[in-house]
């Protein structure tokens, strides 16, 4: 009767040197994946309030709106009389019109209600015209001879609310940077709490592999390898899992109106999500590899 001793077997063809299961398994995919999700829907919210308040600011740094103000409605009809005169012999002016009342009364409507305001209200006019960015430049002499000509009437081009909101909108995209860099620098923390961990949990294999002559370079190239799968793998289910829910967001939301510009997608702030898998499929590989490399010469493998 015979004996044998039965060493540790290593695992050959394309099968990972460590076990699927555990954390360095479907566990870290899921991990992965929700990061992927964060990342994705960061990044996406970074895009969508450049490319809204680019929009916004577009159009308000393009035109001005000069409000006639008066004690009776027959003294507003006469002044907006004399101050469309005014803008439609300005150079550098198109497109100018008169807002209907209607319109005036429902920017109104969030303060004081629908239908809340009187018929014979003295209501000041607004008079709205497209502006050259030569002409929106230099405006003061414009503004002198409405103030001459139409005493009521005083011109906005809206400079001051449009650098509060690009002010706003930097801080605001500059957190949804950070954001994305936090999420980032995460899920490297995660992976090379897993390359270690996996290691640590999975000895035997790895001394097994120094018994057969594998060097600490072609392990760390395998392991990498495995986490290069993993971080593709769940970058792309956390990206495309954003995508669809940022989709759905700006479906629902387009037809939404209301004062600020309706959350929206298109197609170049989508080919950005593509940059996630890839970016985490990189960011695990070299972190697990380093990590790996790093325990390998740290502790004392046989």
């Amino acid at each position: 009767m015979s004996s044998t001793s039965e060493a540790p077997s290593v695992r050959s063809g394309n099968a990972p040197i460590l076990p699927e299961n555990g954390i360095s398994g479907f566990s870290l995919g899921v991990v992965i994946a929700v990061l992927a999700f964060l990342a994705g829907i960061a990044l996406t919210a970074f895009f969508a309030v450049d490319s809204a308040v680019r929009g916004w600011s577009g159009e308000l740094t393009g035109s001005i709106t000069v409000q006639v103000r008066g004690m009776s409605a027959a003294e507003i009809d006469s002044s907006t009389a004399s101050a469309l005169a005014v803008l439609q012999e300005t150079v550098g002016l198109s497109n100018v019109a008169v807002m209907p009342r209607g319109e005036a009364e429902a920017l109104l409507e969030p303060w004081l209600g629908s239908g809340n305001l009187p018929a014979d209200l003295p209501m000041p006019a607004l008079v709205t015209a497209d502006v050259t960015p030569e002409l929106r430049a230099a405006l003061d002499p414009l503004r002198a001879r409405l103030a001459e000509d139409v005493p009521g009437a005083s011109l906005n081009d809206h400079g001051a609310w449009t650098d509060q909101l690009v002010e706003a909108a930097r801080r605001m995209r500059g957190l949804a940077f950070l954001a994305f860099c936090l999420i980032t620098a995460a899920a490297a923390s995660v992976i090379v709490f897993a390359a270690r961990s996996g290691l640590a949990a999975h000895r035997n294999i790895i001394e097994v592999l120094h018994l057969v002559g594998a060097t600490d370079s072609f392990i760390a190239g395998q392991i990498g390898r495995r986490y290069l799968l993993l971080g593709f793998a769940g970058g792309a289910t956390g990206a495309f899992l954003a995508w669809v829910v940022t989709k759905v967001l700006a479906v629902v939301t387009t037809d939404a109106g209301g004062f600020l510009p309706a959350f929206s997608i298109d197609t170049s702030t989508a080919l950005w999500m593509l940059v996630i898998p890839l970016l985490l499929g990189t960011l695990s590989t070299v972190s697990a590899r380093i990590a790996v490399m790093r325990t390998l010469k740290t502790d004392k493998f046989v």
